[in-house]
């Protein structure tokens, strides 16, 4: 077996590669789309008379003789293949690469080495019978003197032609370097494949759309590798985690090496070939997950160290600590799985050398590492421990772990209230929202009672977090913080006058202040804590900085509510620069981004919004398992806020595949209704009222913004779709905004309502617009403004800065009505502006949101929102079933639709409608 073969990452003996796996394609295929360019640039370099043959470079578990075997087999005139062999390490015997041809030669042949050398190449032409000849060389860098002679002889006589496999240039014989340099060798370089190559290979192979954790995820575990993807995908499918739900791809649960057979057989292949102490430093990391590198070389053989990280069994990374963990984590986890207890704990008291660090001391990595290595030897967590560590594993998007952890938490120990809030935490992030409040509230009174003013204040916020989260729980929150203010009045009253103790009831006046803050944002209500967030916010005390920051985040999404949307998008600026003093783990930081993302998508900053998710460090795999689904989400609302429906919805439907697994901050609400108006922008009815169907059915949904998000988009959807019940829900909504100060939102509804809209909704949608700031409120006011006056030229003004905004579907709607004013004054030049304009908006746009009148005879909504359906091709049962009349009514309005626009197919209807 090559070097190569032998490599970790190497799983190409899990699979026959003739063997087709259900659903992923043959081994050929996976192969094919992770390296076809590579393969193309090998096959072109073969074909050229000048060149001797190609050499593939690239780091260990690249994939480079897998390469090498996939353009053999692709080659199309059937050469004749040979594959070599030499030493793995120094020189071999002499003729160790054509051994297996001496037995064959004549012994007259055998006196010297030029008879060797001609006996050798005559034999190549006798067994490839006039074919081309390929030479497949494997480790070439212990490739003897003599069999490099015999080589170069091979290739100069053009007798064969050769693919060498190294790491790199300089592990050929010396000879083969001025092939190199001279052009008669190409080098095709293989690299790892990059997150984006990943994608690209499973849409490829897998083929519908794909949820981004679940290509994260694969991706890290794979490292890049081809065949290790490949290989990953099969064991999932069999195992039933990776499966395919509405036309998208999704994993239902943490990736499940352990029990994966190929994988298993291909670390088995590669243990065998390592030295005990390698072997012991991999079951370590294996237990550890990770190690300081300065830990591991007091223990182990530095020398021994640094070649596992040279051979790519070991990932350094370049912290302070130098933290040390196993490269690829399916090898983690297959070992881990393959330790006893008793093996455990002997490597777990070797790593400590007898000394049980402190919790105190410890960071967050060392505190994960070694709750790790003690949970897996079966070793009780001191409750300290525990505790740091739960807290530590849910800021890290590990719940599972930070369950594990506080399990071991009794409920006579000290930090038993503080560990049942970490397990709330745990369970808000699964979206286990009853269970969190079940188990924050599985405290006894005395242990509240017996709590200090920052303890109690800490429990009654995850209380009220809990509570708010949980089915009907929102408004029992507000009496949960009243209970909290009573408690720690009482507390102040006993209290002695100490500088400690008033710094003490201080900052937990400020927890609870806090908690009132998020309730009140929770539940839409900013104008009453404007005031208080701005103070809170201001405040410069370094060591109050984490809750000026928190209030902060809160203030920005109450100007944003509350038409300050300008003021909202400065503090962004300004909060972000403040929040780089924070750990980048913190949950502050997720907060601040998703506000962020709000603030710029309610100004219209659509671009922004991509810009924002785009930048900055990837997320995690294990984040994007508990929040990819809302970032996904986001993406998609983003391009449908743009008119993009086609586009959101590459986004929107792998958002709620995993919603429907994990409603995480009740978004499947909002998913179901983004998805429907998604559809509607394209005019399939059918699908839109799919979604709208599921949205109705769905359960509760969240806070005051994403219920708002969800109501403005399944009523836009509908409004699309020809209801004209929508446009009164819109303007309902805008005036109950309006009355409590939300006037971006309520803007946002007006604009919504006033797509062939009436006077006094025009008149409305010019007094919110007096009270926002921004870009997007100039919008609606020059809307407002043209459609009052019916002037094509503020129109067109109107139209330009939509433009600016790029809102595709609101310049549209601008330069529908344009065309129509210009038509009705004669105003000819607007008139063929508007024109031109429209004509390339309709090749953007699926369907416009408003078509021009000109001279046809007006529909009224029903008839527009027939006909659109049954342009579309669905039929009049279809139609009174979806729309709730009866399919004679259907008849009847069709009937008069096709004599006012003077059709007679339903085919005709889509460009006029």
């Amino acid at each position: 077996m090559s070097r190569e073969m032998q490599r970790w990452g190497d799983a190409s003996k899990a699979f026959d590669p003739g063997k087709k796996d259900a659903g992923t394609g043959s081994h050929m295929q996976w192969s094919v789309a992770a390296r076809g360019r590579e393969m193309a640039r090998v096959k072109d370099a073969l074909g050229r008379p000048e060149v001797l043959g190609v050499v593939i470079t690239g780091a260990q578990g690249v994939g480079k003789s897998s390469m090498g075997r996939l353009v053999v087999s692709s080659l199309d005139n059937d050469p004749y293949v040979i594959h070599l062999r030499s030493a793995s390490t120094g020189e071999g015997a002499p003729y160790s690469c054509f051994s297996f041809m001496l037995a064959r030669l004549p012994q007259k042949y055998l006196a010297s080495p030029t008879g060797i050398l001609q006996g050798i190449t005559s034999l190549i032409r006798e067994d490839a019978g006039g074919r081309d000849v390929i030479l497949v060389l494997d480790n070439p860098g212990g490739t003897d003197e003599m069999s490099t002679g015999v080589l170069m002889n091979i290739l100069l006589t053009g007798a064969a032609r050769i693919i060498a496999i190294a790491q790199q240039p300089s592990d050929l014989p010396v000879d083969f370097h001025w092939f190199l340099q001279e052009g008669r060798l190409a080098e095709v370089q293989l690299e790892t494949l990059g997150h984006e190559q990943t994608a690209e290979v499973l849409a490829t192979m897998l083929g519908h759309r794909m949820t981004a954790a679940l290509v994260s995820r694969l991706h890290t575990a794979s490292g890049g590798n081809p065949l290790l993807l490949e290989s990953l995908v099969a064991e999932q499918r069999a195992a039933g985690n990776l499966v395919l739900l509405n036309s998208v791809w999704t994993l239902r649960g943490d990736l499940m090496v352990e029990s994966a057979h190929g994988l298993e057989e291909v670390v088995r292949a590669r243990w065998a070939k390592e030295s005990p102490e390698a072997r012991e430093i991999v079951e370590m990391l294996a237990c550890a997950r990770q190690v300081p590198l300065g830990r591991l070389a007091a223990v182990y053989d530095a020398k021994i160290l640094a070649d596992m990280e040279d051979s790519g069994l070991l990932a350094v990374d370049d912290t302070p600590e130098r933290w040390t963990s196993l490269r690829q984590q399916y090898v983690a986890d297959i070992v881990r799985s393959w330790l006893t207890v008793p093996r455990r704990r002997q490597l777990r008291a070797t790593l400590l050398d007898g000394r049980e660090p402190d919790a105190a001391d410890m960071s967050e990595q060392e505190v994960l590492s070694y709750a790790a290595l003690s949970q897996d030897a079966q070793v009780p967590l001191s409750p300290s421990h525990a505790l740091a560590a739960a807290g530590a594993a849910v800021r890290h998007f590990d719940p599972i772990f930070a369950l594990d952890c506080a399990e071991g938490i009794r409920r006579d120990d000290p930090q038993w209230v503080a560990g049942q809030c970490r397990k709330a935490e745990a369970l808000i992030l699964m979206a286990e929202y009853d269970k969190a409040l079940t188990v924050v509230e599985d405290v006894a009174p005395e242990q509240i009672d017996a709590l200090p003013a920052r303890g109690l204040a800490a429990y009654f916020a995850a209380r009220g977090n809990a509570m708010r989260w949980a089915h009907g729980g929102a408004e029992e929150a507000a009496a949960v913080m009243k209970e909290a203010r009573e408690r720690l009045a009482a507390i102040r009253d006993r209290a002695s006058d100490g500088p400690a103790v008033q710094e003490e009831l201080a900052a937990a006046e400020r927890r609870l202040d806090l908690e009132e803050f998020v309730h009140a944002a929770y539940l839409g209500n900013y104008k009453d804590v404007i005031e208080a967030l701005e103070t809170a916010s201001a405040d410069q005390d370094p060591s109050h900085l984490e809750h000026s920051l928190a209030c902060a985040v809160i203030l920005i999404e109450a100007y944003s509510v509350t038409g300050r949307e300008t003021d909202a998008l400065r503090l962004v600026d300004f909060v972000g620069q403040r929040m780089e003093a924070l750990p980048e783990t913190h949950g502050l930081r997720n907060y601040f981004r998703l506000t962020a993302f709000c603030a710029n998508l309610l100004a219209g900053q659509w671009r922004s919004c991509l810009r924002m998710l785009g930048s900055g460090p990837l997320a995690s795999p294990s984040e994007l398992q508990y929040r990819g689904a809302a970032l996904e989400l986001a993406v998609g609302l983003a391009n449908l806020f743009a008119g993009r429906g086609a586009k959101a919805l590459d986004f929107l439907l792998p958002a709620v595949a995993q919603l429907e697994h994990r409603s995480v901050m009740g978004l499947l609400q909002l998913a179901y209704a983004a998805t429907a108006f998604a559809y509607a922008q394209l005019g399939d009815s059918p699908n839109a009222y799919s979604y709208l169907a599921m949205e109705n059915d769905a359960g509760k949904s969240g806070s005051f913004l994403s219920d708002r998000g969800r109501e403005f988009c399944s009523d836009m959807a509908r409004r699309w779709l020809g209801e004209p019940e929508a446009r009164e829900r819109l303007i309902t909504a805008a005036r109950e905004d309006l009355a409590h100060g939300r006037y971006t939102t309520a803007g946002l509804n007006v604009v919504g309502a006033t797509v062939n809209g009436r006077d006094e909704d025009f008149r409305l949608m010019e007094e919110i617009a007096g009270h926002r700031q921004g870009p997007l409120a100039r919008l609606s006011a020059l809307l407002a403004k043209g459609c009052l006056a019916h002037s094509p030229r503020i129109m067109m003004e109107a139209a330009d800065l939509a433009v600016s905004l790029e809102l595709d579907a609101m310049e549209a709607r601008c330069v529908a009505l344009a065309l129509d004013y210009s038509r009705s004054v004669s105003d000819h030049t607007t008139l063929r502006q508007a024109q031109a304009r429209l004509d390339r908006l309709s090749q953007l746009l699926v369907e416009l949101p408003v078509v021009p009148q000109g001279n046809a005879p007006l529909l009224t909504e029903r008839e527009r929102q027939i006909a659109r359906m049954a342009g579309h091709g669905v039929s009049n049962r279809d139609i009174a079933k979806d729309i709730g009349v009866s399919v004679r009514t259907v008849e009847g309005h069709l009937y008069q639709v096709f004599a006012k626009l003077s059709v007679s197919s339903r085919r005709d209807l889509l460009g006029l409608i």
